[in-house]
């Protein structure tokens, strides 16, 4: 075995995997980098072949070129808690050490705790009737919770009540507000009326700043949603010790990702694993869920965005995705889709023009060639989360008319 774990070399394969018609013009402003993926193969001298994924725009620790002398000609077993060459290629790596050691990867990685995990829907920041389709989708796929981005540039309340209508009252909505709520002054008595009113209403992520320590426990103690936190902010201690949230959410590498989900289980706290990806690192999501006792929320890897998974085998049900049992991770590489959305190896998504016009109830309109604005309103210097203010946004369709409107309204 010693031998035939030997890296012999390794690919990058760098792809562009279009987004889901459903949601794809909100994601090509928001996030157009999410849909260039790197795949990596692993190839051990016995000939087996390992696989895995990261997004080289989006979330740490990266795999890059620079990485593979530090893997090439090194045992595989050597280095499957080394975080510092990657999430793809140590995806890869356990993929690889699974397949040799006739192993699904949550084997190499711990006891398994469940063999089924509960996996979530993503969602934007979007108008209540987007999120409204968004759900109604997700929840005729079989998932039952959906993570949205809350923004103070569209009614929050608006959205949840077209949430509401559209899927039953066991469908969960986890609201991300990353901070702009801006304080306990404004995050009360707008958190407290959205989860009397609203039954979905389940788990509200970074509603005001993290670092916010004073403000965050005393909002804790005047609402009954749990409040979920990024780990590591303020220091796990501190947020331990002064009760700043109900649990955390977490990334990372795979030592990382352990040693975060220990420090929670002994603080009996529950989290959710957020690792954005295709299907790759959705299962592998799974595989790291499988062993971690405290991974008790929907985890977020993001899967529902693409047009295609990038694995023939993804299957959900009652919002939970079965763990896999097959080595490695379990997975089949749909090798046809790969083939189809190949890019240049250092392609990036061209930037395009965009038109962002803020509407208050009052009529007062802004307008922004980009999106920009956040910054105002994490300040105090724009007022949002007003009843009826919203979001309008369009991309450079290479028109005319939209050429004249840009150039009329930034010169």
């Amino acid at each position: 075995m010693k031998n035939q774990g030997i890296v012999e070399s390794i690919e990058r394969t760098r792809i562009h995997v279009p987004f889901h018609p459903r949601c794809r013009e909100v994601k090509d402003i928001r996030v157009p980098d999410f849909g260039v993926v790197d795949l990596f193969r692993i190839r051990s001298a016995s000939g087996v072949e390992g696989v895995g994924e990261n997004l080289p725009f989006y979330g740490s620790p990266r795999s890059t070129d620079d990485r593979f002398g530090q893997a090439i000609g090194h045992n595989v077993f050597d280095l499957l808690s080394d975080d510092s060459l990657g999430i793809g290629i140590q995806m890869a790596l356990y993929d690889l050490a699974g397949k040799l050691t006739d192993l699904p990867c949550h084997r190499l990685l711990g006891h398994q705790h469940r063999d089924a995990c509960p996996v979530s829907w993503w969602a934007q920041d979007m108008k209540p009737e987007e999120w409204a389709r968004e759900a109604k989708t997700a929840e005729s796929m079989g998932f039952t919770s959906m993570k949205a981005k809350a923004r103070p540039w569209f009614d929050i309340e608006q959205q949840l009540e077209a949430v509401c209508e559209a899927v039953p009252s066991h469908f969960k909505l986890d609201v991300d507000f990353n901070g702009l709520l801006l304080g306990e002054d404004i995050a009360t008595p707008l958190l407290r009326r959205l989860e009397s009113r609203h039954s979905n209403f389940a788990i509200v992520e970074s509603p005001i700043p993290q670092s916010d320590v004073a403000g965050n426990a005393l909002l804790r103690q005047k609402i009954d949603t749990p409040i979920a936190m990024h780990f590591g902010t303020p220091p796990i201690m501190t947020a331990i010790r002064e009760a700043v949230c109900d649990g955390f959410v977490v990334s990372g590498g795979a030592a990382a990702v352990t040693s975060q989900a220990t420090v929670a289980e002994h603080a009996n706290m529950p989290f959710w694993l957020q690792l954005v990806g295709t299907g790759l690192t959705t299962l592998w999501s799974v595989h790291l869920g499988a062993v971690l006792k405290m991974a008790r929320w929907p985890y977020i890897p993001c899967i529902n965005v693409y047009e295609n998974p990038l694995i023939t085998d993804f299957t959900i049900e009652g919002g939970h995705v079965p763990v896999p049992e097959a080595p490695g991770l379990g997975v089949t590489l749909d090798e046809d889709a790969v083939e189809r959305y190949h890019v240049d190896p250092e392609f990036r998504v061209p930037a395009r023009r965009q038109i962002h016009s803020i509407r208050w109830p009052s009529g007062r309109t802004l307008h922004y060639p980009d999106g920009g604005y956040r910054g105002e309103f994490l300040s105090g210097a724009l007022t949002g989360a007003l009843p009826g203010i919203t979001l309008d946004r369009r991309l450079d369709d290479d028109s005319e008319e939209f050429d004249r409107e840009y150039k009329e309204l930034f010169g």
